[in-house]
């Protein structure tokens, strides 16, 4: 008596299968090939990813503390602390623009002994645009700016009565300043990716000056 014929999985399982494992694989080879990796930015795009596939991609299917919830799991796998708002981030670009130091490495700054460099970089009323003048300074200063093993360079951007270009936000023209600065020191002139950080800082300046116009340095050596 023949056996009946064991019915194997459907046909679009077969492909939906193959799909997330193209997709798996392509996000695989995007990380491994980035400049950077930044495990808080990773830990927010698996957490979205999570969040999409829970709610079918829809709206309203999950509320904000399960969105949390499972934000939070998946910060915990990358031996993150918990995030006080994920949704606080209303997309990628301000994402980018509003984020401040890893929290990672806040714990490991403390305590700490550091070095201050304040202005290493001063820019135009509104701007977020190196001078030449700013250029050749963060030339001449590169080399006390460079971190050496287990210290961090944090970068402190500064902004007041920032303009439309940056919807009036002096957080979004404070981050961007430090950031151009970043970019500079690492691409152009050389200091090591994973020991230098960029923050927008503006809640000590309260009002305009070079001060609010300019990017400060602290070399950080966290206590052993």
């Amino acid at each position: 008596m023949d056996e009946p014929e064991k019915k194997g999985a459907p046909a679009w399982m077969v492909s939906f299968g193959d799909m997330m494992t193209l997709i798996l694989t392509f996000f695989i080879l995007l990380v491994s090939l980035a400049h950077e990796r930044q495990s808080g930015l990773i830990a927010k795009g698996v957490g979205s990813f999570i969040v999409a596939t829970n709610s079918f991609g829809l709206d309203g299917v999950l509320d904000g503390a399960e969105k949390a919830a499972i934000f939070n799991e998946v910060r915990v796998k990358f031996n993150l602390p918990p995030e006080e708002d994920p949704e606080r981030r209303t997309d990628h670009q301000s994402a980018s623009d509003k984020e401040l130091i890893r929290a990672t490495l806040a714990e490991s700054l403390t305590p700490h002994d550091e070095i201050n460099q304040p202005t290493i970089a001063t820019f135009e009323e509104g701007s977020a645009e190196l001078s030449d003048a700013a250029l050749v300074y963060l030339e001449i200063v590169a080399g006390t700016l460079t971190p050496g093993k287990g210290q961090i360079l944090l970068l402190e951007g500064h902004a007041y009565a920032a303009g439309e270009p940056f919807d009036s936000s002096n957080h979004r023209l404070a981050f961007a300043r430090s950031r151009v600065v970043r970019n500079y020191l690492v691409n152009e002139l050389g200091l090591p990716s994973d020991r230098v950080e960029s923050r927008a800082w503006i809640a000590e300046i309260d009002g305009p000056g070079v001060g609010t116009r300019s990017v400060d340095a602290r070399l950080i050596t966290p206590e052993k």
